[in-house]
């Protein structure tokens, strides 16, 4: 698949925001992309993540099944914009396969991470808050 289309509907409007984010982030040195929504990432700390960019309003985990059957050795689903989310079955199934699976929100953070599927934002008592 060409680098101007994709099956999974994703705009390019939201390909190219995260693009932006991660030619911009002081973690990432390098990013290659593929199959217009797959993207290698190089850290200068961490592993290399193979990253998915969607637009899914509530990512469930069908969804999740079908980014790893199209994209082998997938590290990162993002899901989309701060009003994009995932469902609990989708996270939950995720942090067990050590997938990220993340909205905007949240995307800048798991960068810096060695475990970057495991970040979060934290409320006042520490606890996990997902979107």
């Amino acid at each position: 698949m060409p680098n101007d289309s994709n099956g999974f509907g994703v705009t390019f409007a939201q390909i190219s925001w995260i693009a932006r984010l991660l030619e911009n982030h002081s973690n990432v040195v390098g990013v290659t992309r593929a199959h217009d929504i797959q993207f290698d990432v190089e850290r200068k700390y961490g592993r290399p993540i193979r990253l998915v960019c969607l637009n899914e309003y509530t990512c469930g985990l069908a969804r999740v099944l079908e980014v790893q059957e199209a994209f082998p050795g997938v590290g990162l689903i993002y899901v989309g914009g701060t009003w994009n989310s995932y469902t609990r079955e989708a996270k939950e199934y995720c942090l067990a396969a050590e997938i990220g699976l993340f909205n905007t929100k949240e995307m800048a953070g798991a960068l810096y991470r060695d475990d970057f599927w495991t970040y979060h934002k934290k409320d006042k008592d520490g606890n996990p808050v997902y979107p």
